[in-house]
């Protein structure tokens, strides 16, 4: 089994990782910057020699007196630093000045180099002067002990000094990130200990405005969203547990009374059609449910088209006719006559405009009237389900979408209800891309507007 390491692990492997590439550049841009500089500084003692030496050939040969020039070059050399390490040959390659140490070299031109002996190393510069017409060669040098003395202590002071910030570094580094840590440490232990019972709790939230304080604020969020679900859920399992108790026990209470003792065709067939009209409610109900927890569960879009809504609304006007025929409604349309189209399921709009037509005739009192009204404006287009009905309370008003809601006086089972039909209805029209909005005054009607957006 693999060992997962802990993000702070992790972290500071990468910030020592990162380091010690840092560390191996800059350690190796020093060297080369101080080991250049160095060898710069060198070569250019050596050129101000090679100058002062042929100054001195320039200004002092005379070719009547051969050994003149010898003794001031002689001169020169035991008056000057580092004078043993000179070597001037003449035009016929005979020496003026003679080095024990250091010997001319074949070069055409002025070069730079290093002479290796037993007495250690030596930086040299070879170049060629014409005094006279006459070429002379000059070698000057200078001794690299010093040079590499200091190259050779750097070298160890990077080689040792890398290490220790290293180390120094990488702990430094992973105490840091347990510190920057720790909230989370904190957020993960918190989040261990709250379940389905205490989702109202809530993590602390440092006032750091960095991304600890976002991360708090996410889970708080999500356990918010997490609390509101599981409260729709339980409330939504109590509803249908408690509407689905009352047409069972209906069911089996009239089965019970009737199975008593003997009784005539005429109550038996009664009881048989208060248990059939149950059994239809029942069914309803059961229907409505599965399909809300299809749609709870992610159902796959409704496949849209581009669909004419005048011949739908036409279809549905009559037969919302039958349903308000036997409550005395009268149901018009009123539409456009110019075409108007949206992108929809037929299907599926047709069960929404049905259920806002079955919810207006259910609280509508004999004699009025519902409307059924298709509009095109500059934002899309509506479609509007009006009555002259009971109403709805402001304070309700916001809450009709809500499932199993009824408003007490008015909403109840002896209307046919179960209290799911706006809540279907606001589905479809939210898997159209549509908004439905309710609007009533109470004692005079009530207005659902489906808003479609611009096709």
């Amino acid at each position: 089994m693999t060992a997962h390491w802990s993000i702070r692990a992790r972290l500071t492997a990468w910030y020592s990782v990162v380091l010690l590439a840092g560390l191996t550049l800059f350690g190796a841009g020093i060297w080369l910057l101080i080991s250049h500089s160095l060898r710069a500084s060198l070569d250019d003692t050596l050129a101000q020699h090679a100058q002062g030496v042929i100054t001195v050939l320039q200004s002092e040969v005379r070719p009547d007196k051969p050994k003149h020039l010898q003794q001031e070059l002689a001169e020169y050399a035991s008056a000057t630093p580092g004078g043993n390490l000179i070597e001037v040959l003449d035009s016929r390659g005979q020496q003026i000045v003679a080095s024990k140490t250091v010997a001319l070299q074949e070069a055409d031109s002025a070069s730079h180099g290093v002479q290796v002996r037993p007495s250690g190393r030596y930086r040299t510069f070879t170049t060629t002067a014409s005094v006279n017409g006459l070429p002379y060669r000059v070698l000057v040098a200078t001794p690299m002990d010093a040079t590499e003395a200091t190259l050779s202590r750097l070298r160890l002071l990077l080689l040792w000094s890398t290490p220790v910030v290293l180390l120094l570094a990488s702990l430094g580094g992973y105490w840091i990130s347990r510190r920057a840590l720790a909230p989370v440490d904190e957020i993960t232990r918190s989040a261990r200990v709250i379940g389905i019972q205490s989702l109202s709790q809530r993590l602390a939230v440092p006032a750091s405005g960095d991304e600890i304080q976002r991360l708090s604020e996410t889970w708080n969020g999500m356990l918010a969203r997490l609390e509101a679900a599981v409260k729709r859920l339980s409330q939504f399992t109590a509803d249908a547990s408690h509407e689905l108790r009352t047409p069972i026990a209906l069911i089996r209470t009239t089965a019970e009374l009737t199975l008593r003792r003997e009784r005539s065709p005429e109550t038996y067939r009664e009881a048989l059609r208060q248990v059939l009209l149950e059994s239809e409610r029942t069914t309803r109900l059961v229907e409505d449910l599965l399909l809300l927890a299809r749609a709870d569960a992610g159902l796959p879009s409704l496949p849209l088209e581009r669909l004419e809504l005048i011949p739908l609304v036409r279809d549905v006007c009559r037969q919302g006719q039958i349903l308000a025929g036997a409550r005395q409604l009268e149901i018009s349309a009123e539409i456009p006559d110019e075409p108007v189209f949206v992108e929809a399921n037929d299907p599926a709009l047709r069960r929404m405009l049905l259920l806002l037509l079955d919810n207006a005739v259910k609280y509508t009192p004999s004699g009025g009237r519902i409307t059924l009204s298709v509009d095109r404006g500059p934002a899309g287009a509506t479609v509007a389900v009006s009555d002259t009905g009971i109403g709805i309370p402001e304070t309700a008003l916001p809450h009709v979408f809500e499932r199993f809601y009824r408003v007490d006086e008015s909403r109840n089972r002896d209307a046919g209800g179960t209290g799911l039909g706006l809540s279907i209805a606001k589905w479809i029209a939210e898997r159209h891309h549509a908004s439905l909005e309710a609007e009533s005054v109470l004692g005079q009607g009530s207005v659902f507007r489906i808003r479609f957006p611009l096709t």
